[in-house]
């Protein structure tokens, strides 16, 4: 019975213990938001354009669509194109839907990847891609052949990336010592 007196006995004064003790420890580190990397650049934008096509798709034609960059410190481009074409002369050129890669320098890079025409014809791309320009040329799965020359909207290859906010200072810390009046 002496056993179990002391064993609560124990136990009370260790309850009581951490009560007096509770609020003196400082609160927890505060982590600093995730911010991009000092070596990366990345930029998703909508753009508008015009394209002079010759060959096959020859017609001046209206571009709209959406390009995403991602830009290293060194300068590098990686990224893709999704841009949707139409013919501004009347000439009976069906509209069509081009999805590229882009690789390569903020100043050119090298684009291909694949296009289709709202009339069903598939057809393959090889350009590239520039500071508020672009060129290159088409191949259709049937033979036919084209190209192009335009500009459009994006601008530039943002070449600077943006490094890490500063870390914020920690809070002070509250004294662990009571305040004694």
């Amino acid at each position: 019975m002496k056993i179990i007196r002391l064993f609560t006995s124990v136990l009370s004064i260790m309850f009581l213990a951490t009560h007096g003790f509770a609020g003196t420890a400082g609160p927890p580190p505060v982590t600093p938001p995730a911010v991009n990397t000092p070596g990366s650049n990345d930029d998703t934008s909508l753009f508008v354009g015009l394209n002079w096509g010759i060959g096959s798709r020859g017609t001046l034609e209206g571009v709209v669509g959406v390009i995403h960059s991602n830009v290293d410190a060194g300068g590098d481009v990686e990224g893709g194109r999704l841009s949707m074409h139409f013919d501004l002369l009347g000439r009976d050129i069906a509209p069509n839907v081009r999805l590229t890669g882009i690789l390569g320098d903020e100043d050119i890079a090298g684009e291909a990847g694949l296009g289709l025409g709202f009339d069903g014809t598939p057809f393959g791309i090889l350009g590239g891609i520039g500071n508020h320009y672009n060129f290159g040329g088409t191949l259709g799965f049937d033979g036919s052949a084209g190209g192009y020359i335009g500009t459009h909207s994006y601008g530039e290859f943002n070449d600077k990336p943006t490094a890490p906010a500063p870390a914020a200072p920690p809070n002070p810390q509250p004294s662990a010592l009571p305040i004694q009046e």
